[in-house]
Formats: structure tokens, sequence, C-alpha cells
């Protein structure tokens, strides 16, 4: 009985060892596993994958920016003046009398004073020390429409300025501004000079009454750009005649004016300024692909294009020289929105941002310049695969470019548009391979 459990047991050791033979148990026959997927870049002409492109403008005005700008002949053309109008002036001050004691002064005389302008040294041009005016306006003007000609532009009242450019004003003197040695210019006044901004106690004749300050460059080939202006008053206590003090006079409204208004651009995109502009364009994404042929390799074409497929996704721009009147000196923040209701353009509203960083894409200031056609990516990753996934196509499918803080600036970003050689296109990474087949 034993030699015949022993036959037996050997019998299946040599069946195990047969078995084995045939086929590994630790791997599977490279047969049967799906072929390796591939990725492959694509880029598409804007004809095959957009139309329609406007330009828009007039969006958002100067006052909403919060600063000024001055400008003479910049570039030989660009003319600009800030206008400002300061708030009431402070009626007491704590002060403390000859013992020591903390008082409110209630009587306040006011012997001169300062109106200070600070610039932003980056964001301005200009070539060394430059010489502004301080003007007195007492025409009438309304912060939200004002412009080179027009003093009012509201619908119940327009009336142009006596001189354009928001003239005419009572010169209050001079200052110079040197970039070097700091970051605002001080226009001295004198006692009267001090209380011209003074509200009176009764108005007879409203035709005398101040209106505002005008600040306006008299060196030609300058852009300045004003972060603020500030009136300081000197005045002294009637509780303690030894105590000095100086007030600071805030403001109620500021914007600027500026000549000549850029034409609406004949070719290309643009981006920017103040009014803003926008670039408007529909999308019609391709939806089956008949090419490479490593794609096609690797697939069996036509393939349709499905989101898990699409890996990135970005419009290709290339940036254009413009009018170095309104060229970019700062970083330029670009953003791309869906429009929600083209019909209702220009006035339709926007979603949300296509770029995560909430910022916009960043892009310097040189690309602008010196750069002329370097090519700039707006990725749109997630929207692409969004409109692939939209098998009813109930979203939108209309981009905007704009900026991502509009106004902004002046100056405004442009980009070779669609008859251009330098034409925008759509670039797209995809990973795709062969469906599993079960046997």
């Amino acid at each position: 009985m034993n030699r015949t459990k022993n036959l037996t047991v050997a019998a299946m050791v040599l069946v195990a060892v047969a078995a084995c033979s045939e086929q590994d148990p630790t791997t599977v026959d490279s047969s049967l596993l799906p072929e390796q997927p591939v990725t492959v870049e694509l880029t598409f002409p804007w004809g095959d994958f957009a139309s329609n492109m406007a330009v828009y403008g007039g969006y958002g005005t100067p006052p909403q920016l919060g600063t000024g700008l001055v400008a003479k002949a910049f570039d030989g053309k660009l003319d600009a003046r800030t206008l400002v109008r300061f708030a009431s002036y402070p009626v007491s001050a704590v002060v403390k009398d000859s013992l020591g004691s903390t008082l409110t002064d209630y009587d306040l005389t006011f012997h001169g004073g300062r109106v200070v302008a600070f610039f932003d040294t980056v964001a301005s041009e200009v070539p060394g020390p430059v010489t502004l005016d301080l003007g007195v306006l007492r025409t009438k003007w309304d912060v939200g429409t004002a412009s080179w000609t027009m003093a009012m532009d509201t619908v119940g009242d327009k009336e142009p300025w006596p001189e354009p450019g928001a003239g005419p004003v009572e010169s209050f003197g001079t200052a110079v501004w040197d970039p070097s040695a700091g970051d605002s210019a001080v226009f001295v006044l004198d006692s009267a000079q001090a209380l011209a901004w003074q509200p009176p106690d009764s108005v007879t004749d409203s035709t005398t009454v101040v209106q505002g300050a005008r600040l306006s460059l008299l060196t030609s080939g300058a852009r300045l750009k004003l972060t603020s202006v500030a009136l300081r008053l000197d005045t002294r206590s009637s509780l303690n005649p030894d105590t000095a003090l100086v007030l600071t006079v805030g403001r109620t409204d500021l914007t600027f004016v500026y000549s000549p208004y850029p034409d609406p651009p004949t070719e290309g995109m643009r981006v920017g300024g103040v009014p803003a502009w926008r670039t408007v364009f529909d999308v019609n994404l391709p939806t089956t692909l008949s090419s490479p042929s490593s794609l096609c390799a690797a697939v069996r074409c036509p393939v349709t294009l499905t989101p898990s497929q699409v890996t990135y996704a970005a419009l290709v721009l290339h940036t254009k020289k413009e009018d170095p009147a309104f060229q970019p000196s700062d970083t330029v923040s670009l953003d791309v929105r869906p429009v929600f209701d083209p019909s209702a353009l220009p006035k339709a509203p926007l979603g949300s941002s296509l770029i995560s960083t909430g910022v916009g894409r960043r892009l310097s200031a040189s690309l602008f310049d010196g750069g002329d056609g370097t090519a700039v990516e707006v990725p749109i990753t997630q929207w692409v695969q969004a409109v692939l996934a939209d098998t009813t196509k109930t979203g939108s499918r209309t981009l905007a470019l704009l900026s991502a803080f509009e106004p902004l600036d002046i100056s405004y970003a442009s980009f070779y548009g669609p008859n251009s050689p330098l034409a925008p296109s759509l670039r797209m990474v995809i990973t795709a391979g062969p469906a599993v087949e079960h046997p």
C-alpha cells in the first residue's frame, strides 16, 4: 500500500509540473493586455476651433481706478490731467492747553498749507525731474462722466468744458517731482490759497464757487500715475497759540481726463485700458480626430474625443506691439471667462474666471514692447473638458478675454488676430488608447 501511495503522489507532482510549463501562474500572457495609451500634442488653427471675434470697449470709468494720471505729449500725442475734489475742512481739533489738559478746539485758523501728490514710480514713464502745475477749477463737473471735452455728460445735463482738457483754471503754482528723490511732489499754499477749497457759509453766485483742483504736467514726453492727492492745512490752536497743528483733508472725488481716446482696433485682439476693452469669440471644439498617424496607430481613427482624454488645453496668443502711448508699463493680468448670453453683448453677463489663480494670467510688460510676437498660453483645460462632457450643448460656447481687474490702467494689451500669420490657436494634449475588449 505504501508503494501504491508513493506512485500516486509522484503522478500528481508530474501533472503540476506539466501545468506550470504551459502557463506561469504569476504572469499574464502579454497578448491578453491592451496596448499602451499614446499621448499626442495637437495644435488647432483659428479656423478649426474659433470664429466671430469682436472687440468691445466702454467697460468701467477712470474714477473707478481710485488713481490719477498726468501726461503731456507722451509719445508725441497723449495728454492727461487729474481732477480732484477735496472733502470738507476740519471744524475742530484735539489739543492740550497750557496746563496739559486735553481739550477740543472749535476755533481753528488756517494760515497756510500744501497739496501733496503721490506717484507710482514703477508705473510712471518719466525721463527725469518734471514740473507740474496745480490749478483751481471753478467749472462744475461730474466725476463719473467728465472727459477731455465734457465737464458733465449725464442724461439730464451735458456741459462741455469752456476749454478742452478741463479748463480754464487759476494756477496756484508749480512743483518739481524728481523720481530719484522720492514719490511725491509738494505744492506750497499761502494763507489765501489754503482756504480756496473751503465752502463759503453762504453762496450767492455759484460761478465763484471752487469746484476742485486740476493737476497737469508742464514737461513734455512723460506719463505719470498718481496714487493719491492730499490737502494738508497748517493751523494754530486758539486755546494754546504755541501749539502748531497740521490737519489733512482727504478727497471725495478723483478722476482723470485724457486725449486722444484710442480707436477700436481694425485687426487683432485688445484687453484692458480705461474704459476697458474686451475681446469675445465663439469656440467650436473638434469632437472627432482622424490624425496624427501616431494616434491612429494606437486607436482606431476616427476617435471620438472625450473629456478624460484631454489632459491639457490652452489658448495660444501672440503679443502685439501697440501704440507706445498706451503701451503697458506694468504687469498685465489677462483673464478668460465664458459669456452666458452672447445675444446680450456687449453687456452680456460673464461666468467665473477659467484661470485658477484668481488674478489672471500675469504677463510682463516687456512682452508688449521688445517681445512683439511672443507666444503666450492661457490654460482652459477644465472648460474644454466641461464642454466636451456637455452632450446637450446647453453650456456657453463663447469666451471673453479681458483684464482680471477691470478697469486697471490706461494702458492695454494687444494680440495678433485671426487674419495674421500669428493668429490665435488652440493647443491640446490628448492621451488615448484602444478600447479594452473581453475575450
